[in-house]
């Protein structure tokens, strides 16, 4: 068992770091409930009674994070119409792959673009054979590391 303070700021820490993503602080202490519990299944009550939020904000986040691919479900066996929900490892797998290949797809609109530029803006051209150079360099890195611990 978890001391009660530890979880508290381990999940407002989950918080910070989610919304620094764009995602709302509920969305980062769901996901956090989910890495600290040794459960691979959480009810909707769980996740109420845990993060102490509203049922509004935990079914709005739980809706987020399932279009998303952070978490999935499965109806429960017990409770009728209830659900069960788990961290969806395969599709935070699938999502890490697509980060990867959307920044390629955005180098190529970045490539697209500077051919149609001229010299007028030197620091605009440089910034973007900067950014591809970087790009490059980091999906790289990134997409052998994928490939190396989700494959």
């Amino acid at each position: 068992m978890i001391d009660k303070m530890v979880k508290e700021n381990l999940l407002k820490r989950f918080a910070d770091a989610y919304q620094n993503d764009g995602f709302p602080p509920m969305a980062g202490k769901i996901m956090g409930l989910f890495y600290i519990s040794n459960q691979k299944y959480l009810s909707f009550n769980d996740i109420i009674e845990e993060t102490g939020a509203s049922k509004g904000a935990v079914s709005k986040t739980i809706k987020l994070l399932i279009d998303m691919r952070r978490i999935n479900f499965i109806p429960s066996k017990e409770k009728g119409r209830k659900r069960l929900f788990y961290l969806d490892i395969q599709g935070i797998k699938i999502f890490l792959r697509s980060v990867v290949e959307n920044y390629r797809k955005q180098d190529q609109l970045l490539i697209e673009c500077k051919g149609l530029r001229n010299d007028e803006n030197d620091e605009m051209n440089n910034f973007i054979d900067d950014s591809l150079e970087f790009n490059k360099s980091v999906l790289s890195f990134v997409a052998k590391k994928t490939e190396q611990y989700f494959n």
